[in-house]
């Protein structure tokens, strides 16, 4: 049974110069989305500990000094599925999910309901993992298992029939700020319009 409040959020992110290259943003502007994502993480009631993996010793030190745990990427070039490999693996044996780093309108009780939906998923039915998809339908902005070891990610384009394929009950849930992730502008349009955080609305105001 997956008891309150007991979630391990792997959050990865990537960092650098070539994060966000479909946005077309700065890097300032993928780290402060990551912080304003990163931020109701660690305010959710269900969390009780987030790993940040990620290879940006800026964002490291950003995601550290706010209160994640950070754990390096073993290999710059190993991508988000190598990044969330390190996250997986440094979790303990408890609940655990992924969540995408690029939420900038991502709210605490947001993803607190999405890990109750996931913990009663779980605990009523055989699903070994469940799913809730990206705003679109075809990605995944989060993946959830009674135990690290449950976890099978196939994060990437068209990942919601790939981690329903892999076992995965996927939930349609009403939570369109967890589901908006950012990959373009209009994406970013329709982040900012559902309300994102302080640190990406000061991003744009100083980029103009």
């Amino acid at each position: 049974m997956v008891m309150p409040g007991s979630w391990t959020v792997v959050v990865p992110l990537k960092g650098g110069p070539a994060a966000k290259s479909r946005l077309g943003g700065t890097p300032a502007l993928a780290r402060a989305i990551a912080m304003d994502c990163l931020a109701a993480v660690l305010a959710a009631q269900q969390v009780s500990q987030v790993l940040v993996v990620t290879a940006d010793p800026e964002l490291a030190e950003r995601c550290g000094a706010a209160g994640a745990v950070v754990v390096p990427q073993s290999a710059a070039d190993g991508g988000l599925g190598g990044a969330i490999t390190d996250g997986v693996h440094a979790a303990p044996e408890a609940p655990c999910a992924v969540l995408l780093g690029d939420l900038p309108a991502l709210r605490p009780e947001d993803l607190d309901q999405a890990l109750q939906a996931a913990a009663q998923a779980l605990d009523t039915g055989p699903a070994p993992m469940v799913a809730v998809p990206d705003a679109e339908g075809s990605g995944t902005v989060l993946l959830a298992a009674a135990t690290p070891a449950g976890l099978v990610h196939r994060f990437g384009p068209g990942s919601a029939a790939r981690h329903r394929a892999a076992g995965a009950v996927l939930l349609d849930l009403d939570l369109p700020r967890l589901r908006r992730d950012v990959d373009t502008r209009a994406d970013l349009e329709a982040a900012l319009a559902l309300g994102a955080g302080a640190h990406t609305r000061e991003a744009l105001a100083r980029t103009g």
